[in-house]
């Protein structure tokens, strides 16, 4: 447990030493009804712990800070108040001994401008900030309380009558014991209904019964008239400093703990339906029963108090009726609106296009901002937040009146063009979308260059309701050619989306089937052509067809026919299965490389693996990499994973995934160099370690000059480097003997070999071995 603070063990002993004369006045007050005691000895007893009382609320008001500190300074005083009025009575008493209630004027107004100080310490409290109607609710909630406890109070008062003879004494004493129970009323409503931040909510609580203590001591008083040395006031007043201190103590030890303002917002979170209402309700109703079995009517004064109980409980219970219709307002709104652009979302976008009223006409755009994800990376989230609501605004302006334009999702949005809008008609409203960000945006500080690809898809009649597919459908089939441009929906697309879902379960059946095969290209070394190395490419065959599994009849691949990789990569990257096939392919490639070791040894081909955008993504690939390494023996230069330039040119993630592989000591191949984006910055970001000279600088050699000198230079590039070039795609000997008197020492085509099966591999290298 943490060790108290300092102002935290004073204020314990305060307690202690209250609880202290508590216990001294009990033995005192019982050895008295046994033998014969001064009249005055519980008399200082009940005056020291009133002070001690209000040394407590000094201690807290030390310990709290602004509205806190003063109510907790007033509250003092009105316990000073106590503790004056307490010493006059005592003096009253000495002098009257045998009345059952001595007062004086002077003790009576002491005692009213105690409970004066104290409603009006706790009135001043703050609560939680309200709007209008949260005020009037609250407003409302007091109203019922107050009435509720000021109909029990009459009854108690009527029960439990002033012992003292009726004027001016004892009207001061039925308005000192509303005056305490109404203290009590305000501390409740102030904690259960209002909420406080200055004051700790459980010192309230704690406080909160002390204004039963004026009721108690009308019972107590004829109860102890016999005896000389008690009192009603000796007997109530001593438990009142106890429940002071302890309150005290509550509000310190929160003080010392941490801001009681933090506390009190955070607290405000927790909604919930306050119970005090209904528990003066139905105490007031209990009240009423029993008046009237008692009496046989209920009283004139009752029955009008009850007739407005009722009318603030109907009308209190219309205000939450309305709060409630007007919160699930809100919540509907939020529910159908972006929180972030305050725009409407893809439920309400797609509701509107569900619900029929554009039936005769509309053109649906869904635009997505190019290369969002980098951007977001590079420049933070706050600066990514401010892109989004910059584009949003944007669009809308290009949109236009009578267009609804919606966030769909992350960076995506969606506009829907009513029949008749000016830019409905053809390719409008594309144009105008690219054409406005060619712009910069300003956003957080930046002026940042985002352009937007997009699709648009225009119906009519029934079909309307399908416009946001295939909006989509052209949105991807844009980006799939490049950025900063648009595509229409048209037919073909559907027909491929189509196929290529009956490509995706048919691949999925082919992975579970064991259709795919490894075919070897070997990679040679000029001039004669000797293998120093194999490319693993993946071939399927799947072993049936027909319209169920993908066949010709439903666009699939061919019974029992090969299918081109040009065909199937595609729909694996699109469809994620490429993650799947990339680690069977990693699998088996690392399977046929062992058995090569085994059998050849330092001869065996290092085994080349291309690895696909989508998985360099995916952050499990170098451990996948590093397991099957381990499974079957490998070193790790024995493995050569091939990359293609736009894979790794945004950097982020994928180029994060390019150094962890190369981390474990397999090498990096860049495919295709020369034709992606940014080749030489590539070679000072990436961790490269070999350049495959793409196919379209070998075609042309013989040819032209400038096409030998950009060949010629690619070589020179990769010797300064420290890198191994290969040139791909060699069909001719002119063209490998070429590439030798360039300076090229290794080379792949189907001049050497063609992709071949393991067993095949195997036969080529049983000569070199």
């Amino acid at each position: 447990m943490r060790p108290l603070s300092r102002p935290a063990r004073t204020a314990g002993w305060l307690v202690v030493v209250a609880s202290g004369w508590t216990l001294a006045a009990v033995l005192l007050g019982v050895i008295g009804t046994r033998t014969a005691v001064p009249a005055w000895s519980l008399w200082p007893c009940t005056v020291l712990a009133v002070l001690t009382g209000a040394a407590a609320c000094a201690v807290a008001s030390a310990t709290s800070g602004g509205a806190g500190s003063v109510f907790w300074r007033q509250f003092g005083y009105a316990v000073t108040l106590i503790a004056a009025g307490t010493v006059s009575q005592a003096v009253d008493t000495q002098r009257s001994l045998g009345d059952v209630m001595a007062f004086t004027p002077i003790t009576g107004l002491l005692f009213l401008a105690s409970v004066a100080v104290g409603v009006h310490a706790l009135v001043r409290v703050p609560g939680a900030r309200r709007t209008w109607r949260g005020t009037l609710a609250l407003f409302l909630d007091i109203a019922i309380v107050a009435v509720a406890a000021g109909l029990v109070l009459a009854r108690a008062l009527t029960v439990m009558p002033v012992p003292l003879p009726t004027g001016a004494l004892a009207t001061a004493v039925q308005v000192i014991v509303l005056g305490g129970a109404g203290a009590a009323v305000v501390a409740v409503v102030k904690v259960g209904m209002s909420g406080t931040g200055a004051v700790h909510g459980p010192a309230l609580w704690i406080l909160s019964p002390v204004g039963t203590l004026g009721p108690i001591s009308l019972v107590v008083a004829p109860a102890v008239q016999q005896w000389p040395h008690l009192n009603a006031t000796v007997v109530v007043l001593p438990l009142f400093a106890v429940m002071l201190t302890v309150s005290a103590f509550s509000q310190v030890r929160a003080n010392v703990a941490g801001s009681p303002v933090a506390r009190a917002v955070s607290g405000e979170r927790r909604r919930g339906i306050s119970a005090i209402p209904y528990v003066a309700v139905l105490a007031t109703s209990i009240m009423l029963i029993v008046a009237i079995l008692d009496l046989g009517y209920l009283p004139a004064g009752f029955a009008a108090g009850a007739v407005s109980l009722i009318v603030l409980v109907v009308v209190r219970q219309h205000v939450a009726l309305s709060d409630n219709v007007l919160l699930l307002d809100r919540l509907a709104d939020k529910a159908r609106h972006d929180g972030l652009t305050g725009l409407p979302n893809r439920r309400f976008f797609t509701d509107l296009l569900n619900s029929g009223r554009h039936a005769a006409s509309g053109t649906v755009a869904v635009c997505d901002l190019d290369n969002f994800a980098a951007l977001n990376d590079r420049l933070g989230d706050a600066s990514g937040d401010a892109v989004l609501r910059q584009a949003g605004e944007r669009i809308v302006r290009t949109a236009g009146e009578g267009a609804l334009v919606a966030r769909l999702t992350g960076d995506e949005f969606g506009v829907l063009l009513p029949a008749g809008h000016p830019l409905a008609a053809g390719d409008l409203l594309a144009e105008a979308l690219l054409r406005a960000f060619q712009e910069p945006l300003p956003a957080d500080g930046h002026d940042l260059l985002v352009t937007v690809t997009a699709g648009v898809a225009a119906g009519s009649g029934d079909t309307v309701a399908d416009l946001l597919r295939r909006a989509e459908l052209a949105l991807q089939a844009a980006q799939r050619v490049g950025a900063d441009r648009y595509q229409r929906h048209t037919a073909a697309l559907d027909t491929s989306a189509r196929d290529s879902a009956r490509m995706a379960a048919a691949l999925r059946r082919g992975l579970d089937t064991g259709e795919f095969r490894l075919v070897y290209q070997p990679i040679v070394e000029l001039p004669h052509g000797i293998i120093r190395g194999v490319e693993a490419l993946v071939r399927w065959h799947p072993a049936s067809g027909g319209p169920e599994s993908g066949g010709p009849a439903s666009g699939g691949p061919a019974s029992g026919g090969p299918v081109s990789p040009a065909e199937f990569i595609p729909v694996a990257e699109q469809t994620g299965l490429i993650i799947d096939l990339g680690a069977w392919i990693l699998d088996t490639a690392c399977a046929d490389a062992a058995a090569w070791h085994a059998r050849w040894g330092a001869d065996a081909p290092p085994v080349s693996i291309n690895v696909s955008a989508r998985q360099l993504l995916d952050p499990d690939l170098p451990g996948l990499v590093a397991a099957a390494l381990s499974r079957y023996g490998l070193e790790p230069p024995g493995i050569t994973l091939e990359i293609t330039e736009t894979a790794v040119f945004a950097g982020g993630p994928a180029l994060d995934t390019v150094r962890a592989l190369r981390k474990i000591g397999v090498g990096i191949a860049l495919d295709d160099f020369g034709t992606g984006h940014s080749s030489l910055t590539l070679l000072r970001t990436c961790p490269v370690t070999t350049l495959k000279v793409d196919k379209s600088f070998i075609d042309e050699l013989n040819g032209s000059p400038q096409q030998e000198a950009i060949a010629a230079s690619l070589r020179g590039i990769a010797d300064t480097l420290g890198l191994r070039a290969v040139a791909e795609g060699v069909e001719t000997q002119d063209q490998a003997d070429r590439l030798h008197a360039l300076g090229y020492r290794y080379a792949q085509g189907y001049h050497f070999a063609r992709p071949a099966p393991a067993a095949e591999i195997d036969l080529a290298l049983a000569p070199a071995a």
